[in-house]
Parts: C-alpha cells; sequence; structure tokens
C-alpha cells in the first residue's frame, strides 16, 4: 500500500474517532442547537472522509472491494453539492450507524 493510501485510511480512522466523540455527546446534543453547528460538524466530518477515499489508489480500493468505498464517496458526493439539500437526520444515522463499521473495515487492513 502506498505510503499516500496509508495516510488517507489513518485519516479516515481519525475521522471517524472525532464522530464517535459525536455521538457520545447523544442526539439531544445534535438536534438542540439553533445553529445546527453539530450537523454541520458531522457533515464535514463525512465529507472529509469521502474526500480521503477519494484521494487513495485504484490498486487499493481494489484490492478491498468488502469497504464499501463507492458508497462513501457517494455520500460525500451528495453533502458536498447538497443534492435535494441536507437531511441532517440522515447524516446522524451515517455517524452512528456507518462510521463505527466504516472503522472496523479500515482498522482490519494491514496499514503497515
Amino acid at each position: 500500500m502506498s505510503d499516500r493510501d496509508n495516510r488517507a485510511l489513518n485519516e479516515i480512522l481519525r475521522l471517524c474517532a472525532i464522530g464517535a466523540d459525536l455521538v457520545a455527546r447523544g442526539p439531544d446534543w445534535y438536534t438542540g442547537d439553533p445553529d445546527n453547528v453539530p450537523g454541520l460538524a458531522a457533515e464535514s466530518l463525512i465529507v472529509k472522509i469521502g474526500e480521503n477515499v477519494a484521494r487513495m489508489s485504484s490498486e487499493t480500493i481494489g484490492l478491498h472491494p468488502e469497504v464499501p468505498w463507492s458508497s462513501i464517496k457517494r455520500m460525500r458526493d451528495r453533502l458536498a453539492h447538497h443534492y435535494e439539500g441536507t437531511d441532517y437526520g440522515a447524516v446522524w444515522d451515517t455517524l452512528v450507524n456507518d462510521l463505527p463499521v466504516i472503522d472496523g473495515y479500515i482498522r482490519s487492513l494491514d496499514l503497515g
């Protein structure tokens, strides 16, 4: 695995950990801010994870088809380009349900 891919994967792990910290604050914290700062922070994390996936080599992506790379990139595209607006409930669900799974997939890879 290239050094660039390794850095991207480690950054994804770092961002997933931040996502876990946000989830630990709870849904009331997430929905309670009238300016939606938690939602915007969560959205940014998901976009950054997708950007790191987009920077990875097709070789690394091809070696690990069990990781939902295309789903991660599609979510990034949807949020970054605000197709049909942002559903912050779906963003929360992504933090709660998908980021731990992504974290598990990435941790299972040999990051050298």
